[in-house]
């Protein structure tokens, strides 16, 4: 099975975007650099593009000024899946969440599709043991839930979400839903969802496991709004700053472990060890901690106090129990 194909390499995906736009259109050189530059490498520009120009490669077709061009291909550029990717989508088939995504009759469609291609691994031959015991129950109620927001969040609609809070109340609101995060440490899909009140929007972090029912309003929001800020604002002041020792491959397993947060990593020359800070959201605060924790002693947490202090109480308290067995 084929690992790299020269298909995917990044100069044919720059030329691939370039002949894209020559066909809708006529392109300039300075167009053409723009692409290459955004797409591709620093040099990527003097590589292509003079291949592209002279006609080496025929094809562009320059107009009649001789200063734009126009793609000489009649249909636009398709690169092909590779075995591996095939055995990878059918892989991906047997996880009870990519039907979250698609409908049952694109699902058949991709099953048709792949019928011949062998899954790249067996999922079953995985055995989880850190997993939260309650993860999200992927049923016909949720799955309609979800495709209700994707479709809000694609089509900027507003919508009536009725849920469970995290004490157990039954909450009412109206949301504009904007981003779905999935963790995968405890098996739960979040929602990122925006309500308006007097002064302008704010931001809510919902468990879709938890709402229990939602309505479409047909009130679509017009306005630009920008989701990045919203998080951004959500952050705490004050990041979380520990310290990742060299051993057992640590930065590599909390980098992707924590690669959901925003964060900032530096080593420390004088230890070889690295310092990482983390700004998350508030509320996330005690998922956080739990992470942290089950990293044991290649992440030593240095502060802020009162992150600090609740780690020393969990471990206390995690002794005290160890001791009374």
């Amino acid at each position: 099975m084929e690992l790299f194909s020269e298909i995917y390499n990044c100069y044919y995906q720059v030329v691939a975007r370039i002949l894209e736009e020559a066909s809708q259109a006529t392109i300039s050189p300075a167009e053409m650099a723009r692409i290459a530059e955004k797409y591709g490498y620093d040099e990527s520009a003097l590589t292509i593009i003079p291949h592209l120009l002279d006609g080496d490669w025929a094809l562009l077709t320059p107009d009649e000024g001789g200063k734009n061009f126009a793609s000489r291909l009649s249909q636009p550029v398709r690169v092909p899946f590779t075995s591996l990717q095939k055995s990878w989508l059918k892989t991906l088939l047997e996880d009870e969440r990519i039907g979250l995504f698609f409908t049952d009759e694109q699902l058949e469609l991709l099953r048709q599709l792949l019928a011949d291609t062998a899954p790249l691994y067996d999922p079953s031959a995985f055995q989880y043991f850190d997993h939260y015991q309650d993860r999200d129950v992927i049923n016909s109620s949720f799955r309609k839930h979800f495709q209700l927001i994707l479709k809000a969040i694609e089509q900027h609609q507003t919508l009536k979400l009725s849920y469970y809070s995290v004490k157990g109340r039954l909450m009412e609101f109206t949301y504009l839903p904007c981003r779905i995060e999935y963790s995968a440490k405890d098996g739960k899909f979040r929602l990122y969802a925006l309500y308006r009140r007097r002064n302008g929007w704010r931001m809510d972090i919902l468990h879709i496991g938890r709402i229990l029912k939602i309505e479409e309003t047909g009130y679509y929001i017009e306005e630009p709004i920008d989701m990045d800020q919203f998080t951004e604002d959500s952050l705490c002041q004050e990041p979380i700053v520990m310290e990742i020792s060299d051993e057992r491959n640590a930065l590599d397993r909390t980098m992707l472990h924590f690669s959901c947060y925003q964060k900032k990593v530096e080593r420390i020359d004088e230890t070889g060890k690295y310092r990482c800070s983390i700004y998350y959201d508030k509320t996330r605060e005690t998922e956080l901690l739990i992470q942290v924790l089950a990293f044991g002693p290649v992440v030593r947490v240095l502060g802020p106090a009162s992150f600090l202090n609740q780690v020393r109480e969990r471990v206390s308290r995690q002794q005290k129990l160890t001791i009374s067995f």
